[in-house]
C-alpha cells in the first residue's frame, strides 16, 4: 500500500514536471515569435526613420515610432491567424505579467517625461534642459531589456538572460555612436542629431529582441525523442 503511494506520488511529479516543461515549450515557442517580430520590425523601423529624417533634415519622422506597436500587433495577428491558441498556464501568466507590467511602467514614464521637457523647453534655458530632462529612449530600453532578461530566468533560458544584459551593456557603452563619429565625415555629423536614437534602438532590437526570438524559436523545438514519445 505504502509502495503504490510512493510510485503514485512520484508518478504525480512526474507528469506535474512534463506539464511545465510542455508549457515552458510553448510559451518559449510563442514569445520568441512575438520577440522575433517586434524586432525585426522595430530595426526596420529605425532604419526608416532614420533615412527620412537624414534626407530631409526633419525630426518629424520619429512620429513613425508610434505606429510600431499598430504594425508589431497586426503582424502577429496575420502570423497566429490559424494557430491553435496556448492553453493558459502558470508560465504564461508569469511572462505575460512580466511584459505587461514593464510596458505600464514605460507608458507612464513617456507620458510624465514628455511633459516634463515641453515644461523645461518652454520655461528654462537650453542649460538647464540638458541637465534635468528626462531622457526617454535609454530608459524605456533598459526596462526592455530587464524584461528579456526576466523572461529568460522565467523559461529557465539562460541566453536570454545574457541578451538582456547584453543590450544593456550596449544602450550604456555608447560604442556604436563613437564608430559612427569615425567612420562618417564631418560634413555628416552633423545631421547625425536627426538620426538619433535610431541607431540605439537599431542595436537594441538586434541583440535585445530579434536575436533572442530567433533562439527561443529554436530551442522551443521538442527533440527527437520527444517526438518519439509523444
Amino acid at each position: 500500500m505504502e509502495e503504490n503511494m510512493e510510485l503514485t506520488a512520484e508518478r504525480s511529479l512526474e507528469i506535474i514536471t512534463e506539464q511545465l516543461e510542455k508549457s515552458r515549450r510553448a510559451v518559449s515557442k510563442d514569445t520568441g515569435e512575438w520577440l522575433f517580430v517586434s524586432g525585426l520590425t522595430t530595426m526596420i523601423t529605425a532604419v526608416v526613420v532614420a533615412c527620412a529624417n537624414y534626407l530631409t533634415w526633419t525630426p518629424l519622422f520619429h512620429l513613425l515610432w508610434f505606429a510600431l506597436p499598430v504594425v508589431i500587433w497586426l503582424v502577429m495577428k496575420r502570423i497566429n491567424r490559424n494557430r491553435v491558441p496556448v492553453p493558459e498556464s502558470f508560465v504564461g501568466t508569469l511572462v505575460r505579467k512580466t511584459w505587461y507590467t514593464i510596458l505600464a511602467f514605460s507608458l507612464v514614464y513617456v507620458v510624465i517625461a514628455t511633459v516634463w521637457n515641453i515644461v523645461l523647453q518652454h520655461y528654462e534655458s537650453p542649460e538647464v534642459f540638458l541637465y534635468a530632462g528626462m531622457h526617454i529612449t535609454p530608459t524605456i530600453l533598459t526596462l526592455l531589456a530587464v524584461a528579456v532578461s526576466m523572461t529568460g530566468l522565467i523559461l529557465k533560458k539562460s541566453a536570454l538572460v545574457w541578451f538582456g544584459l547584453l543590450s544593456f551593456v550596449i544602450l550604456k557603452c555608447g560604442l556604436f555612436s563613437v564608430l559612427l563619429s569615425r567612420v562618417l565625415p564631418p560634413t555628416a555629423l552633423t545631421k547625425l542629431s536627426l538620426v538619433r536614437p535610431c541607431e540605439l534602438i537599431f542595436l537594441f532590437a538586434l541583440v535585445g529582441l530579434m536575436l533572442p526570438g530567433l533562439m527561443l524559436k529554436a530551442s522551443s523545438q521538442p527533440s527527437p525523442k520527444g517526438k518519439g514519445e509523444n
